[in-house]
């Protein structure tokens, strides 16, 4: 789950919202994401963080043990989502009947908002702990750089790269094996090739 500089220990199978400390890590960890999938919702960041705020004491004081990190996440998630609309159903008047019904309906579309989100983080994740040269091709080719580019501002041979890359592949399908095999493939192809 987490490495050893977090308060979420990997030897735990579950995880207790009840417990202050672990509630702490996973706000700070979460916080940025939920408020994003909020302010999508509401269009209102100031609101968003209210209702995201809502979601952590919901979760404080009614969650169970959730088993894992990924139950934790959907469950978040869920809170969130389900506090946003409920605040649109309840305070929004100006928001016509047939808007409200598209917002319910957006479900499919938030849900993989989500995870596209979630596949994106864990790939950054895992692209900030490679080798500085990898790392740095790879943030580079993030921002849309060519290899031609790269190689000029990493003085790198044209060779040299095409190898790196060959390993950063290698590397990160390794690393990225729990996301499933089509997603680190079709994701890694679009950004190394």
């Amino acid at each position: 789950m987490k490495d050893d500089t977090t308060m979420i220990e990997t030897k735990k199978d579950y995880i207790d919202l009840k417990d202050e400390r672990v509630l702490r890590e996973i706000f700070r960890e979460y916080f940025p994401r939920l408020r994003a999938l909020a302010t999508r919702l509401l269009r209102d960041e100031m609101l968003a963080s209210d209702m995201v705020q809502e979601a952590f004491l919901y979760g404080w004081q009614k969650a169970p043990r959730l088993e894992g990190e990924a139950a934790c996440k959907s469950y978040l998630y869920y809170c969130v989502r389900n506090k946003c609309l409920n605040y649109l159903r309840d305070h929004r008047q100006e928001l016509a009947a047939e808007e409200l019904q598209e917002t319910l309906e957006d479900d499919f579309r938030v849900d993989h908002w989500i995870i596209e989100n979630e596949v994106k983080a864990r790939i950054l994740e895992e692209i900030h702990r490679l080798p500085e040269v990898h790392r740095d091709i790879m943030l580079l080719r993030l921002e849309g750089n060519s290899f031609d580019e790269i190689s000029r501002a990493l003085n790198l041979n044209i060779n040299t790269l095409k190898t790196y890359k060959k390993q950063i592949y290698r590397d990160l399908r390794v690393r990225l094996t729990d996301l499933g095999e089509f997603v680190v493939a079709f994701v890694l192809g679009g950004l190394l090739y």
